[in-house]
């Protein structure tokens, strides 16, 4: 973790999914930034939380705003994941590893199982030379992920390590599911991976303009296992405990800036 921590910014897709934390942090509500993206600023004024609203185009515009705008020393995406895999549920907290785009394929069969990433090393692929000299798939800050597992830890809630499939494409084919992971990080350890429609987005922003980034996240269904989405229970699963852990988290951050997470 960097060693002063001066500003915090929080983004959300939803308001259910920063509902909580905007009560549990006292934030009052500012202008909404370019005139679209509301905005809230924590009662001592170290935290920014702004509201993305759903999708990639949008997290895009947003997350490049809010940094340009508020310059943050870290940032943090809140929000809700599906899960694609065998060891996620409805209600785990979900600690990022990598974060990849998932909706980007070329289909050169009928078969999805035969498709192959856009994003990757290969010449025809949209690699590193494209990217000017970045990597395709990101990663969360370490020190920032390894502090979140932590105090999920701490507060005795379930966390599973998981890529971040992010991209506008919903996935319900248990094969497929597996064939994104496989095709999209083949020799990576971790072999669990969740879907949300902004983090990728969110991840490049932070990227290009060097800002720590990790990601807070809660399963609120499972494709995989058939565990159905209900939007009306959304709000429960980031209100209660889990806003608590958020916050002590947040404290953490600003009051141990240089601690060894």
């Amino acid at each position: 973790m960097q060693s002063s921590v001066t500003r915090i910014l929080i983004l959300g897709a939803m308001d259910r999914e920063i509902f909580g934390l905007r009560r549990a942090l006292a934030a009052r509500t500012e202008a909404p930034l370019l005139g679209t993206y509301p905005h809230w600023t924590a009662a001592d004024g170290s935290i920014d939380i702004v509201l993305t609203h759903v999708g990639d185009v949008d997290a895009a515009i947003a997350a490049t705003a809010a940094i340009a705008m508020l310059t943050p020393s870290i940032v943090l995406k809140v929000g809700c994941v599906g899960g694609h895999t065998a060891g996620l549920h409805t209600g785990d907290v979900v600690i990022p590893a990598r974060i990849f785009h998932s909706g980007a394929w070329i289909a050169r069969t009928a078969d999805a199982a035969g498709w192959q990433p856009v994003f990757g090393d290969l010449p025809f692929q949209v690699n590193r030379e494209n990217l000017g000299g970045r990597d395709a798939v990101l990663r969360a800050d370490d020190a920032l992920t390894a502090a979140w597992a932590q105090q999920i830890a701490a507060n005795g809630m379930h966390g599973v390590r998981a890529h971040i499939g992010s991209s506008n494409m919903w996935f319900f084919d248990q094969a497929h599911m597996l064939h994104v992971l496989h095709a999209n990080l083949p020799e990576d350890p971790v072999r669990e991976w969740a879907a949300d429609m902004e983090s990728y987005a969110v991840a490049r922003a932070c990227a290009v303009a060097g800002v720590p980034f990790t990601g807070i996240y809660r399963a609120a269904n499972s494709e995989y296992f058939a565990e159905p989405y209900e939007p009306a229970a959304v709000k429960a699963l980031f209100d209660g405990e889990f806003a608590q852990a958020v916050t002590q988290f947040v404290a953490r951050c600003r009051e141990q800036p240089a601690a060894p997470f």
